[in-house]
């Protein structure tokens, strides 16, 4: 089911389906900001990373000498969430833990994912409820994917990117879907803006994991400011398909990343993994502002 919340500034859908934000708007301009989804390149528009970001080696979570079978990126996406509250500028969405979710995360949990609306700006609320007896280790990100305006192929240039840390940028190196000890600078331009071309993701995924990142800002190819992604995490990945050929790209705040290779030690270990005591909760947010 999608719902939609409207502050007669900009309007948004989410789906009760994985609790995605499927379209963000202005009221006044037709213009659509999400991705809206397409096999050819991703068929997603802005998943909930949870309880994992990135890929487990071997696909298997280690938790207490037992393996758990998870592919990339956990199972919240994929969850039915239940609209508990709906409010005039404020959606709440809550998942919690079942016969399925345990058979790939053994805990007890209550996933809550709130949508605000002031002006301009969209606020997403994660809180994580341990409503179990065990310390619980998780990791959550998001992946929204916001669209090039005006975007063709051939163009040398579809937009930039400018970020509140200066030069250099420097992107943890991957080996496939995993991490590696290795790092790479990320070429900006003389104005400190990372252009956005068909060869800029040839890396597949720049992941910003010094915690200096919290601020990206979109622009068109002309320059212009297009929208913001504000946060706290402490990674800011970067991601288009087929090396940068796609209509849009993906900025996403991350408590979490992949797995190193050969990594098989406990998932309470992973890097950047965070815990929950019993019947204790967990609390971040970040916001999508229109320029």
């Amino acid at each position: 089911m999608k719902h939609i919340l409207s502050n007669g500034i900009i309007e948004v859908v989410i789906s009760s389906k994985g609790a995605e934000l499927q379209s963000l708007r202005r009221v006044s301009a037709p213009t659509e900001y999400m991705w809206q989804g397409d096999e050819a390149y991703w068929d997603r528009r802005s998943p909930i990373l949870f309880p994992i970001c990135g890929t487990l080696w071997q696909h298997e979570a280690h938790i207490h000498g037992q393996p758990f079978a998870m592919t990339q990126h956990g199972f919240a996406r994929d969850m039915e969430f239940e609209l508990t509250t709906n409010e005039d500028r404020h959606m709440v969405f809550t998942a919690r833990a079942d016969e399925e979710s345990h058979r790939h995360f053994p805990y007890d949990f209550e996933l809550i994912i709130e949508y605000t609306l002031l002006r301009a700006t969209l606020t997403v609320g994660w809180t994580v409820r341990n409503t179990g007896h065990a310390v619980m280790p998780f990791q959550i990100g998001a992946h929204p994917g916001f669209n090039y305006q005006h975007f063709r192929a051939d163009d040398e240039v579809h937009g930039f990117l400018t970020f509140d840390a200066g030069s250099p940028l420097i992107s943890t190196a991957l080996s496939g879907p995993f991490v590696t000890n290795g790092s790479f600078d990320v070429p900006m331009n003389t104005d400190d803006m990372l252009p956005l071309t068909n060869h800029t993701f040839d890396c597949d995924t720049i992941i910003e994991a010094s915690g200096r990142v919290h601020r990206v800002t979109l622009h068109d190819k002309e320059g212009t400011p297009i929208l913001t992604v504000k946060h706290q995490m402490p990674i800011t990945a970067l991601w288009s398909p087929c090396g940068g050929r796609a209509p849009f790209l993906c900025i996403e705040p991350w408590h979490g990343c992949p797995d190193s290779i050969n990594y098989t030690d406990d998932f309470s270990r992973r890097a950047f993994t965070e815990t929950v005591a019993p019947g204790c909760a967990w609390h971040t947010e970040y916001k999508i502002i229109l320029e």
